[in-house]
């Protein structure tokens, strides 16, 4: 699940906790509710924000965490007491009494807790909100996919014809903003869920795949041996790989292991000319 999705429903949830003690005011339910509320806000804090509070019995002896401990508890009790009391004054501009049991607000603020767990890992919580000033290595693979899939969407949208000269300028302006092995990674996706013939993105991968950049970053991930499987029975681009493999392997000879071999561009090109001539003939056979 995308970060984004999983941050929205984190505050869906997260809105759950918020929602209970401004019910309860609402429904005019006495101060003794607050204890209750203020130790599921705690609860959740405990368990989205671990870093908050020591990870162990010794953490417990550090005055600065005593400390920090009780100042969250205190601001808990604090949001708790706003959003009661917003909740009277709401219940205050209504005509009349608003009917609500404590279990429901009791049960909204619980039920927050295990399902903004179950949503968003703390860590990745952490992150977005500027806590951690580290990203997990899971997620920093996961945040530069999704990057790259926003920044290689626009080769999906170009005309079959634009040419290489474009493409080429494209592919090294994003080469700052993205790695180039995210950068062929996006590219496959969009390829393999797209619905067209994308020619474009195709050309735009063979020549990133062949390209000195990715050989000199991506080695022994044979990223022209993927070029070669995305150019399949195309001979235009079965053509336009030979060549930049030619110039690649002439810059790059130590890149030759991860290029395709001679046999299988071989066997490509024979396909595609075979495909070619069952075309003419049944172009042929229809003509007449």
């Amino acid at each position: 699940m995308p970060l984004g999705l999983q941050l929205r429903l984190s505050l869906l949830f997260t809105a759950f906790l918020y929602l209970g003690p401004f019910l309860a005011g609402l429904g005019g339910h006495p101060w003794p509710v607050v204890p209750p509320f203020v130790a599921l806000f705690t609860l959740w804090t405990m368990v989205m924000r671990p870093a908050h509070w020591p990870a162990d019995p010794a953490g417990w002896r550090e005055p600065e965490a005593v400390i920090r401990a009780a100042a969250t508890v205190a601001l808990q009790g604090g949001l708790v007491l706003l959003l009661l009391a917003v909740g009277r004054g709401t219940a205050g501009l209504l005509p009349g009494p608003v009917a609500i049991e404590i279990s429901l607000p009791l049960t909204l603020a619980l039920l927050s807790i295990p399902f903004s767990r179950l949503t968003l890992e703390p860590e990745r919580l952490a992150f977005a909100h500027g806590y951690l000033d580290e990203v997990p290595e899971e997620l920093a693979v996961e945040l530069e996919g999704q990057r790259a899939d926003r920044l290689v969407a626009p080769f999906f949208r170009l005309p079959d014809e634009t040419d290489e000269a474009e493409l080429m300028a494209r592919l090294v302006a994003l080469a700052p903003a993205v790695t180039s092995a995210a950068l062929l990674d996006a590219l496959d996706r969009g390829l393999a869920e797209a619905r067209d013939g994308s020619l474009a993105a195709r050309r735009a991968l063979i020549l990133q795949a062949t390209s000195v950049a990715a050989a000199d970053t991506c080695p022994g991930r044979a990223e022209p041996v993927r070029a070669l499987r995305v150019a399949g029975s195309d001979r235009g681009l079965l053509h336009l790989l030979t060549l930049r493999l030619q110039d690649l392997l002439e810059q790059r000879p130590q890149a030759e292991p991860d290029c395709p071999s001679i046999a299988a561009l071989r066997a490509a090109a024979t396909h595609a000319t075979a495909l070619d001539r069952m075309g003419l003939r049944r172009g042929s056979s229809r003509a007449a």
